[in-house]
């Protein structure tokens, strides 16, 4: 299976929108980038939408307009959704720069002289995109054995030796585990501590938990997965020690 990654650039302004993707798709083409995805949106409402609803890209690249919703806006919710979502931003102004970097933005880059500030960050948040996507989930699908990576697994249920792997974008893929338990086929990911088990059918992916009730674990997009009394304490614990943005 190839994982690809997605870089989404979105800017109120249709003649600065025009020449970024410009620079963008230049990058693109470049050898190495035929795994990268480019999502282009004209309309910060509905890129804010789409985060809300737990679609998370790798990379952003944000204007910051008076137009629409505000890119710092954009951005603090994407924070909300992701700790490793590459933010970029572009703009004509350096009056938001500190909120800016207060998101953890790689660049603050000032038009219209975009190009090479933008070329250098993008290959930054290449590098880290790839660092954190590089843990891999090996599937076994009808026989065949596929990588998933494993930052875009939400949670795994499992039933009896059938396995369902739950993705970020929504997609499941049915797989079978061999004949040992269910923790120790997970185990390497449970010990990494990126993913935790909440109860004896389910492991779920520790960046993505929204909040962490009684009997019931919170996902984002409010997927809802159960906690069972023997493992109550570990999910507490791997809830205290997720990073909060």
């Amino acid at each position: 299976m190839k994982n690809e990654l997605t870089v989404v650039l979105c800017d109120n302004q249709k003649n600065d929108i025009t020449l970024t993707e410009t620079v963008i798709r230049s990058w693109l083409s470049l050898p190495g980038h035929e795994d990268i995805v480019l999502d282009v949106c004209a309309d910060s409402h509905e890129l804010n939408s789409r985060v809300t609803a737990g679609k998370i890209a790798d990379i952003y690249v944000l204007g910051i307009s008076s137009h629409g919703l505000n890119g710092i806006a954009v951005g603090r919710n994407i924070r909300a959704h992701s700790a490793n979502a590459q933010l970029i931003y572009i703009t004509r102004a350096g009056t938001h720069a500190l909120e800016a970097y207060e998101l953890h933005a790689l660049r603050y880059i000032m038009k219209p002289e975009i190009r090479d500030e933008l070329l250098s960050a993008l290959d930054i948040a290449l590098l880290v995109s790839r660092s954190l996507a590089s843990e891999k989930i090996t599937v076994r699908i009808n026989g065949e054995m596929r990588s998933v990576n494993a930052g875009n697994v939400m949670y795994i249920e499992n039933n009896v030796r059938n396995m369902r792997y739950v993705l970020r974008d929504g997609t499941i893929l049915p797989g079978k585990r061999r004949n040992i338990s269910f923790e120790d086929y997970f185990a390497p990911y449970l010990a990494s501590g990126r993913f935790v088990q909440t109860h004896k059918s389910f492991i779920v992916n520790t960046d993505y938990i929204q909040a962490v009730r009684p009997t019931m674990l919170v996902l984002k997009g409010g997927i809802q997965v159960p906690i069972s009394r023997r493992h109550a304490e570990e999910v507490a614990r791997a809830y205290t020690d997720t990073p909060v943005d």
